[in-house]
């Protein structure tokens, strides 16, 4: 039996103030940028993102809120 469960709100904050990619639920899309807060919900607040469209650069959109329901994946930027 696995004794230590880590749960995904743990290890989301534990990115904060690390860049990171979130993909989102529209197609192909994603946003990279600054993970500034995160709570309960996996809502998190990014600074300095960036709009990613299958893979292209697109447009640059500062200070963001992205509510938790919307969000498909969040991980560190290497």
């Amino acid at each position: 039996m696995v004794n230590s469960i880590v749960l995904p709100i743990k290890k989301v904050s534990a990115l904060v103030d690390s860049k990171i990619t979130v993909e989102i639920k529209d197609e192909g899309k994603s946003l990279q940028g600054k993970l500034v807060a995160v709570d309960e919900h996996l809502n998190i607040l990014m600074e300095e993102a960036t709009e990613f469209i299958n893979g292209k650069r697109g447009r640059n959109l500062g200070t963001i809120v992205i509510r938790g329901s919307n969000i498909l994946t969040i991980a560190p930027l290497i």
